[in-house]
């Protein structure tokens, strides 16, 4: 079975990607609207919600392989090392992140333009998220 878990350790480090690269994408693209003219800003926003998808499809890909390792390569949670549950709070909020830009943009999508102020801070923590649990990966399964 190690080829296959080699596969869906790929599709779970490409779930990684999709999180990190769509969360910080989103975050610095509302920064940077913020600062343009309403015009430009407006064009710029429109990315926003794709790029949260894309994010929130990394989130999943990540959940998703991430417990068919856990059964998989490891014989369940009880096996997994000290550091692995560092990783898993910052996957945690990886994910809340993730499901805070999606309410933001419902909300958004509703005419409550006021929320739109906690994008630039929810793409950063999703990234910042995304890279402590890589590190930790790293250093539980290194």
């Amino acid at each position: 079975m190690t080829w296959v878990n080699d596969v869906i350790l790929f599709f779970h480090f490409f779930g990684l990607m999709l999180g990190a690269a769509g969360g910080m994408a989103s975050g610095l693209i509302m920064r940077k609207a913020a600062s343009l003219p309403p015009e430009q800003g407006q064009t710029i926003r429109m990315l926003g919600p794709m790029l949260a998808n894309v994010a929130h499809l990394g989130v999943v890909v990540l959940w998703v392989t991430g417990l068919i390792l856990v059964w998989s390569k490891w014989n369940g949670l009880g096996s997994l090392p000290t550091l692995f549950w560092v990783k898993a709070v910052f996957i945690v909020t990886l994910t809340v992140s993730a499901i805070a830009v999606h309410m933001t943009y419902a909300e958004i999508r509703k005419g409550n333009k006021a929320v739109a102020s906690r994008l630039p801070k929810l793409g950063p923590l999703s990234g910042a998220s995304a890279v402590l649990a890589v590190l930790f990966a790293s250093l539980a399964f290194g």
